[in-house]
């Protein structure tokens, strides 16, 4: 039950993250040539990428049958993970926070009259800031470590490293 609810919760941030990582690198190439981009245009990078729109997911349904006395053979450095997804908010504010971080992207990139370059690079900073947070809340509750090796990419690539040095002291 343990792996199973661990490769659920990897999977749901994957489906999640990888979207808004598309669409960071999408629209970061788009800003560069100079060209603007429509909402639309926004949703069909979304789209491509494999973003969900759709709100049943497996991991909560996995989540909700669970209740702490579940956790009888659970070892303790698993126990945090396993009562904070059964009674936090650790996926619900994941969504929360990647569905903000889409809608920045939208109305930085669609507003008008449209953001400057320097405002519109500090809405792809703030989305990608979104994404190294995320990983770093589940990293700290896997005991250090990212549970799918495209997390693990994802960290890497978006040096959330540094990334999250420079948060910190901000």
């Amino acid at each position: 039950m343990q792996e199973k609810l661990v490769r659920a919760v990897a999977r749901e941030y994957v489906d999640r993250l990888a979207p808004l990582a598309y669409l960071i690198g999408a629209i970061a190439g788009i800003a560069e040539s100079g060209r603007s981009v429509s909402q639309t245009e926004i949703r069909d990078i979304l789209d491509e990428a494999g973003a969900s729109s759709c709100t049943v997911f497996p991991v909560h349904s996995l989540i909700s049958s669970l209740r702490p006395y579940d956790a009888g053979t659970i070892t303790p450095p698993d126990m945090k993970f396993f009562h904070e997804l059964v009674s936090g908010d650790v996926i619900p504010s994941m969504h929360r926070r990647v569905a903000q971080a889409v809608d920045g992207i939208i109305s930085g990139f669609t507003a008008s009259p449209p953001l400057s370059a320097e405002a519109r690079k500090r809405v792809l900073k703030n989305a990608s800031e979104t994404i190294c947070m995320e990983l770093a809340r589940l990293k700290q509750l896997c005991q250090g470590t990212l549970p799918h090796p495209d997390l693990a990419g994802l960290w890497k690539s978006f040096s959330c490293d540094e990334r999250l040095s420079v948060i910190h002291m901000d």
